[in-house]
């Protein structure tokens, strides 16, 4: 008996530790004209760290789908390397696939928005550069990421918790046809809230189930 409430007290340790723990992602994007690359670093307690590293290999136009090559690292040193095809199809086939889950979800919107405002967005940086062979049109693209930016960052401040200056640029090219961007930030949240968001998603999406499942018996007249 004591050996039982020995464990159960280490499970409700490690738990409560769980609960209160941060995880920080650092997320990496580059591009650079037909090449992108994507590096995501996750850390706790500056112990354990997984990477996943996701370069863009190849991008097929004739079934509109992209060949990647994801390189994942875990903290004791082991690697491990995939490549796999996405296609277009795919990806809709599993935005439509979401869409019916979040029709059994009430009030999702605002469990979500409450989740992200416990979200921490910090060391921010955005410097893009971009040219169309003329420097009138380069000037104007400039301009036009400048303000998708702008609306990037309002979305941004809006939705997450934005801790610090972001660190933005756009550089007009005026020689030929350039594009590249370069994005960084840290994402960080604690392991509690995100757990306390899955259980309301999930009590949610039951209690939908249950009252859909309820009105089909009315309304076939079953009991």
């Amino acid at each position: 008996m004591e050996w039982i409430l020995i464990i159960l007290g280490i499970f409700l340790f490690l738990f409560l530790i769980l609960m209160f723990s941060t995880l920080n992602v650092a997320l990496h994007f580059v591009h650079r004209n037909d090449n992108s690359d994507i590096q995501i670093t996750l850390r706790m307690y500056r112990i354990i760290r997984y990477t996943l590293h996701i370069p863009i290999v190849q991008i097929d136009a004739k079934d509109h789908s992209v060949k990647i090559r994801e390189e994942k690292q875990t903290s004791m040193g082991q690697k491990k390397e995939k490549k796999k095809k996405i296609s277009f199809k795919q990806i809709k086939n599993q935005y439509e696939s979401f869409q019916k889950t979040l029709k059994h979800v009430q009030n999702l919107y605002r469990i979500i928005a409450y989740f992200l405002k416990k979200i921490k967005v910090s060391q921010l940086e955005w410097h893009s550069a971009i040219g169309l062979g003329e420097a009138s049109s380069s000037a104007i693209a400039a301009g036009t990421v400048w303000g998708i930016k702008g609306i990037v960052l309002q979305l941004i401040n809006t939705f997450f918790l934005l801790k610090g200056t972001p660190s933005i640029s756009v550089v007009p090219v005026f020689q030929g046809m350039h594009s590249e961007t370069r994005l960084s930030c840290m994402v960080s949240f604690k392991i509690g809230h995100a757990i306390v968001v899955m259980l309301k998603i999930l009590k949610s999406w039951r209690k939908s189930r249950r009252s859909s499942h309820v009105n089909s018996e009315y309304m076939t007249g079953g009991v």
